[in-house]
């Protein structure tokens, strides 16, 4: 009798096995999604995204609203209207320009299943970045400054997920890097690094699409993969050849993929110009353009990250 007891339980752990793993794959498959779950949206016209922003696992609505050139608001949870509004109460968010639209970054940075709202946009000539936070009450205006630059790292691995901040001006790109703790964003050290993250590619490129056309021929060429299609390259050839002069606004980034001991491998980063005609300055376009960077472990420290994509 005792033998059949411990075949039958052999027998059914044989058949568990199976069901265990799938359960345990499951989990890893789900917490990966939460961790990296996040929605970029840009912004041209009245929008609505749906999203949970009180962590009661129902979808509310934030509502973009284009009015008088001016970019405002609304979130409305169950029957409750919220305003966003900023740290000094004011309801304009970013002005409005057909040539430098609105950028809305839902990402739940905190990891308490609440996303956080991030803004770039401008004021006048200049950008302008927010950071909303829900306090159960209300969305707090938590940080507002005149960066150009966001970014979101440590979001595909066990680490805190952080915020980068900065500004790229001339021909240098300087960040800040914070990590959110009891409902506030704390400065976290961050090693000042040339390669961090491909900043020395991407201020590279950012620089030699602000001389298009005349610098096509001259591309910086150490900062393309090997790997890079045609395809990809070509996308430059039609920014050159419709001989406008580009001007970068801002720019977001995020880690795609980290290696096995929690580095950053692959980055996204999306450039935001402002493309004027040179035939006729009153033609004004904005020009998006997405760029993915894998880690060159044969590379030297310059230009560690190269550029593998361009759409």
């Amino acid at each position: 009798m005792k033998l059949r007891v411990i075949f039958l339980k052999k027998k059914y752990l044989f058949f568990l096995m199976p069901l265990i793993l799938f359960l345990i794959i499951l989990v890893l498959i789900i917490y990966r999604n939460y961790t990296t779950s996040s929605t970029f949206t840009t912004i041209s016209k009245d929008t609505i995204l749906k999203s949970d922003l009180n962590g009661d696992g129902i979808k509310d609505s934030l509502y973009v609203k284009q009015a008088n050139n001016k970019y405002l608001i609304k979130v409305k949870i169950k029957d409750k209207i919220f305003d966003i509004n900023t740290d000094d109460k004011s309801s304009i968010l970013s002005n409005y320009y057909t040539y430098w639209p609105l950028r809305v970054t839902l990402m739940d940075i905190s990891r308490d299943r609440i996303p956080e709202i991030f803004l770039q946009g401008s004021l006048g000539k200049n950008s302008v970045q927010r950071i909303f936070v829900f306090d159960g009450n209300n969305f707090k205006n938590i940080i507002s400054n005149s960066n150009n630059i966001l970014g979101f790292i440590d979001c595909t691995n066990n680490r805190t997920p952080k915020v980068i901040t900065g500004r790229f001006q001339g021909d240098i790109m300087l960040l800040t890097n914070y990590i959110f703790s009891n409902s506030k964003f704390k400065n976290y050290n961050l090693e000042d690094n040339p390669g961090f993250l491909g900043k020395d590619t991407v201020c590279s490129f950012i620089n030699f699409i602000q001389t298009l056309p005349s610098s096509r021929p001259y591309e910086p060429n150490n900062i393309f993969s090997s790997n890079i299609s045609n395809d990809d390259m070509y996308v430059l050839d039609k920014l050159a050849k419709s001989d406008t002069a580009y001007t970068f606004q801002d720019a977001i980034f995020k880690e795609r993929k980290s290696d096995k001991n929690g580095n950053s491998a692959e980055v996204q980063w999306t450039l935001n110009f402002k493309g004027v005609s040179n035939s006729d300055t009153s033609i004004i376009k904005n020009y998006s353009i997405n760029i993915i960077l894998d880690a060159d472990k044969n590379s030297s420290s310059s230009n560690y990250f190269k550029i593998v994509s361009i759409y």
